[in-house]
């Protein structure tokens, strides 16, 4: 993470998704709500996407929602 916050201005849209993708989490608050956002991406209906999938789909929610990759 170090790298990417030097590089960060040279890379926005990869810097944020690295952000996501590579920090852990220091409190339980955002655990809760990732675990709230999870559950209403995977519902019962879509119970049975590989974790790849599902790590995918819930990083290109946050990034969709964060703007990342708008010019």
């Amino acid at each position: 993470l170090l790298w990417w916050q030097v590089h960060f201005r040279e890379f926005p849209a990869l810097g944020a998704m690295a952000r996501d993708y590579l920090s852990i989490q220091a409190t339980s608050v955002a655990c809760e709500q990732a675990f709230s956002v999870a559950s209403n991406t995977i519902t019962r209906t879509r119970n049975r996407l590989q974790p790849d999938t599902s790590c995918a789909l819930l990083c290109s929610k946050s990034w969709l929602e964060k703007g990342i990759g708008k010019k």
